[in-house]
């Protein structure tokens, strides 16, 4: 019987030491314990099945047991300009006063057809006169609805987020500036921006005359530096676009914007791991109910 269990152990873990002992003067215990497994067939194969389909369900619930998901984008807000603001869910394009420099004077609107895929656009236009500083700047808000509460926006981490939209300008470059509110702009809470605390300048987006879609992760601090303490799941939110001018002046730059978004992913689990969890959930009650008759 001890013989037996050997070479059943042997069979199981290690089936190359049977052939290596094949046809040697050791093979003699071995090959008699080989014939009373051949004689008795079924209880090798009991055992082999029950093994096979141990492993089986284990690794079936440790799979279904694992977090298998993949991530879905939640849009918390999209705004393509096509109307005049304030826009239909509420938002709208606002004024901060904030220029520098050689600036003159600016405009800002909504324009329709000027965007991607003749969607409308947010204009800035900047003007700059003749002066002595050799830069210049203006800024347009885009502001969430004071009216209702963003949605969706559920996780506190930055890196979940990503803040999407078309930019185009005959010249200059592109600051951001992002804040948040809790409720409908009750408190504020804090603003991450694009521009480096120190110098307090740079670090600009590109700019070219034809579109360029920005995708931006909000968690990416070599994009923005400074993130203070900007709350991605508060009530409310602004986006301030800073066009900066530069070059000899006098000279008037214009800043297009469109197709506005701000999305967030969040896990879901996938299709086949809550079938695989289903499965492997039968296929145990299957077998203790097996091994109980």
């Amino acid at each position: 019987m001890a013989d037996w269990l050997l070479a059943a152990r042997w069979y199981e873990m290690e089936p190359i030491l049977l052939d290596s002992y094949a046809g040697s003067n050791l093979s003699l215990n071995v090959h008699s314990s080989l014939k009373a497994i051949q004689f008795k067939p079924w209880k090798l194969n009991s055992i082999m099945k029950d093994k096979i389909t141990k492993n089986v369900l284990l690794t079936a619930m440790l799979l279904g047991g694992a977090a298998f998901t993949s991530q879905a984008q939640v849009t918390i807000f999209s705004e393509n300009f096509n109307t005049a603001a304030p826009f239909p869910d509420g938002s709208s394009l606002i004024n901060n006063g904030d220029t520098f420099g050689d600036t003159t004077s600016f405009s800002y609107g909504q324009v329709s057809g000027a965007g991607v895929g003749g969607n409308g656009a947010a204009q800035l236009v900047l003007n700059a006169a003749s002066g002595s500083d050799g830069y210049s700047g203006a800024s347009v808000v885009w502001a969430s609805s004071g009216g209702s509460l963003l949605s969706g926006n559920t996780s506190a981490n930055l890196s979940d987020y990503t803040l999407s939209f078309y930019a185009k300008a005959n010249a200059g470059s592109l600051a951001l500036n992002l804040q948040s509110w809790s409720g409908e702009y009750a408190t504020y809470q804090g603003q991450m921006s694009t521009i480096p605390v120190v110098p307090g300048y740079g670090n600009d987006l590109s700019l070219t005359p034809g579109y360029t879609l920005y995708s931006l992760n909000l968690g990416n601090t070599s994009i923005f530096p400074t993130e203070g303490s900007f709350q991605p799941n508060g009530g409310a939110m602004q986006v301030t676009f800073q066009l900066d001018g530069g070059g000899a002046t006098p000279y008037s730059d214009t800043l297009d914007i469109s197709d506005l978004t701000l999305t967030m992913a969040a896990p879901v689990p996938e299709p086949s791991s809550l079938a695989l969890c289903a499965l492997s959930g039968l296929g145990a009650l299957g077998f203790l109910r097996r091994r109980q008759a």
